[in-house]
C-alpha cells in the first residue's frame, strides 16, 4: 500500500515542478506584508487594517482595524441593539481564498464563481468583468457581483487568479457606500497581489 502512496506523492512533485516551482515567491514578492509560501500568495495590506489567518480555502482575511458604523449599524443602534456587533457584520473585509484547481483559467475560475454564487441568491448580478493583471503581470481576471438585497447593495470585487494547481482569488465584500469610500485602499491591496 505505501508504493501507490508513494508513486502518488512523486507525480504530485512532478506535477508541482512542471508548473513552475510554485514554491519559491518570486521577485514581485518580497518585501510584501504577507507572504504565504506554502500556499503561493502575498499581497499588502492597507494602512489600518490588518490580518488573520484562517482554515479551510479562505485562508486569510484583511480588515480595517476600526469600522465606522455604516446604514444597517446605525439602524441596529437605534433599535437597541449591539452596535459593535452590527458594525462588525458590517465592516468591509477583504478575503484570500485558495482551493486546488489543475487546469483552471481566470474564465474558468470567474465561471463557477457565479455559478455557485447564484446557487445561493438566483438575483445576483455580475455587475463588472474584465482582464486584469497581477502585481508580477500574470493575467488575472477582475469580477464584481453586486447582491440588491438588504438596506443597501451589497458589492463583491474580486481578482481570480491560476496557476497550473491551484485558482485564487482576493476578494472583498461591503456595503456598496463602504466600497465607494475604502476603493482606493482596496485597489491598493489589489495591486500587490501575487501568486506563483
Amino acid at each position: 500500500m505505501r508504493l501507490p502512496r508513494l508513486l502518488t506523492l512523486a507525480v504530485a512533485a512532478a506535477v508541482a515542478l512542471a508548473a513552475g516551482c510554485e514554491g519559491r515567491p518570486p521577485k514581485a514578492a518580497e518585501g510584501r506584508d504577507v507572504t504565504r509560501p506554502a500556499l503561493g500568495f502575498a499581497l499588502d495590506v492597507p494602512e489600518g487594517w490588518t490580518w488573520r489567518d484562517l482554515d479551510g480555502d479562505v485562508v486569510l482575511e484583511v480588515f480595517r482595524q476600526e469600522s465606522p458604523a455604516g446604514p444597517q449599524a446605525r439602524g441596529a443602534a437605534e433599535a437597541g441593539a449591539d452596535a459593535a456587533a452590527a458594525a462588525k457584520r458590517t465592516r468591509p473585509v477583504i478575503h484570500v481564498v485558495v482551493v486546488d484547481r489543475a487546469g483552471a483559467t481566470p474564465d474558468t475560475w470567474a465561471d463557477d464563481a457565479v455559478a455557485s454564487s447564484r446557487e445561493i441568491q438566483a438575483d445576483l448580478e455580475v455587475a463588472g468583468r474584465e482582464p486584469a493583471k497581477l502585481a508580477d503581470g500574470r493575467d488575472a481576471l477582475a469580477l464584481t457581483l453586486k447582491s440588491p438585497r438588504g438596506l443597501e447593495p451589497i458589492v463583491q470585487r474580486m481578482v481570480l487568479a491560476v496557476t497550473g494547481t491551484r485558482a485564487y482569488a482576493l476578494m472583498v465584500t461591503a456595503p456598496e457606500s463602504d466600497m465607494a469610500r475604502i476603493g482606493p485602499e482596496v485597489e491598493a491591496c489589489f495591486k500587490t497581489f501575487v501568486v506563483w
